[in-house]
């Protein structure tokens, strides 16, 4: 049946398990496990890709995706959702994850407002740096919990997004400044200064994280959701990048910098909607 609605939907949504590229000692990509991409139209996608292993730099047990978009007549919105499902990770006998989820569930209005937004079902199951369990310390405000998981869900805005980086920043960049070498650091600084600042998401562009530590009895230094560890190189956990009507995230994020050289990612996702006319 034709859709009688006045506005057309055109539809974003993407995921992949795992991919990346390495630089030395050789140059190679990594292909993307479970690769899944949604028709501009919308419709329902599936992907999945087994037991995987790469140069044995990087492997997994399994990887599946799911992308899904829809637009509802009763009131005119549109829906996306994207799942992303990585299980046995192994970066460089390092950093290992049983399973690594990410999830994205968007609802754009038929007014062009804010999306409402979650990420309920993105995380980790025994995440492992080095031979350590790490204990990671999650952002209720943007898991949408407001006081403990009893209470009642509560939105998530864009005022919430650009806070919550803003304050992550801020610790991160107060936490290198503790350490005595910071020159070496510098790049921490550089990278995230910039949210922290009265800049009020001006260009509607921000950087988050669902991760607001790390603990545990991990080799290494940790600054917030991120990880600097000796003979792998550093580690980004639960990044969000904000740009509505844009969503993504990267569950794991990996820049190699020991005898390999490269970049890596897990459990990504990203999601958006526009409508036709604005």
């Amino acid at each position: 049946m034709r859709s009688k609605a006045q506005k057309a939907f055109y539809f974003h949504a993407d995921a992949s398990s795992l991919g990346g590229f390495i630089e030395k000692p050789f140059q190679k990509h990594i292909p993307a496990q479970a690769a899944a991409t949604l028709p501009a139209v919308g419709g329902h996608v599936t992907h999945r890709t087994e037991a995987f292993n790469f140069e044995g730099v990087i492997s997994c047990r399994a990887g599946y995706t799911r992308v899904s978009g829809r637009h509802h007549e009763e009131d005119g919105s549109a829906t996306v959702s994207v799942t992303s499902v990585l299980e046995g990770l192994n970066i460089l006998e390092i950093l290992k994850a049983d399973r690594v989820v990410a999830q994205i569930t968007a609802q754009y209005p038929a007014d062009g407002g804010f999306p409402k937004v979650s990420f309920a079902g993105s995380h980790f199951d025994r995440l492992m740096i080095g031979h350590a369990d790490a204990s990671l310390a999650l952002n209720s405000g943007l898991l949408g919990i407001a006081g403990g998981p009893k209470e009642k869900r509560v939105p998530i805005t864009q005022a919430l997004f650009h806070e919550t980086g803003r304050q992550q920043a801020a610790k991160l960049i107060k936490s290198v400044k503790a350490e005595s070498d910071q020159d070496d650091l510098r790049w921490l600084a550089d990278r995230y200064s910039w949210m922290d600042s009265d800049r009020k998401g001006k260009d509607g562009f921000l950087l988050c994280s669902l991760v607001d530590g790390v603990g545990g009895a991990i080799p290494g230094r940790s600054f917030g959701h991120v990880l600097e560890v000796p003979d792998f190189g550093r580690i980004f956990l639960g990044e969000l990048i904000v740009s509505p009507p844009l969503f993504r995230i990267s569950m794991i994020r990996a820049e190699l910098g020991c005898t390999v050289h490269g970049g890596g990612s897990a459990g990504c996702a990203a999601v958006g909607v526009r409508g036709v006319p604005p």
